[in-house]
């Protein structure tokens, strides 16, 4: 038996349509284009336990907010050899290459986000992330750092912490 044309552009019409739509839901729902976030944005989420991260922020539907492309700022006390008090020094440190292997995008529980912030382009710490982004590749097993120019005011450096998964747990 010949399936007529007219049916077969029908149920090829369907198809394309459910396609389209089922990639516009989850796209939707996981913040990819055309939905998510904008690349030349820059944001800083500071959770409720003093941890900070830097990344494209998309809030998505539910309970997740999604932060791509992930850099916080690593704290390390260093004790100096001539007897005076230590020393902080900051790093920043992309996502990603801890030893548990984490992805760089990162989903966050919307309850233990303190606040957000946009970052202007010219700011120190997206000038630092631009370096760093364009830094030859680490070997591997090693972590590519780079060190944030001192901020002139504001706390914004203040909250940052090493990272903890715990902030970001998986949806069941």
């Amino acid at each position: 038996m010949i399936v007529p044309v007219r049916s077969l552009l029908l149920a090829l019409a369907v198809l394309v349509a459910v396609v389209v739509v089922g990639y516009g839901s989850w796209a939707y729902a996981e913040g990819r284009p055309p939905f998510g976030p904008s690349d030349d944005k820059w944001t800083g989420v500071f959770l409720t336990n003093g941890q900070a991260y830097f990344g494209h922020f998309y809030s998505s539907p539910g309970e997740f907010a999604v932060l791509r492309e992930v850099y916080y700022v690593l704290a390390t006390q260093l004790q100096p050899q001539d007897g005076q008090g230590a020393q902080t020094q900051l790093s920043l440190q992309r996502l990603g290459s801890e030893v548990h292997g984490p992805q760089q995008d990162m989903r966050i529980a919307k309850g233990q986000i303190l606040f957000i912030e946009e970052l202007r382009p010219d700011s120190p710490l997206v000038r630092s992330i631009v370096e760093l982004k364009n830094a030859p590749a680490p070997a591997p097993g090693t972590q590519a750092t780079a060190t944030p120019r001192p901020a002139t005011t504001g706390p914004a450096a203040s909250p940052a912490g090493s990272p903890s998964r715990s902030a970001s747990p998986s949806p069941r």
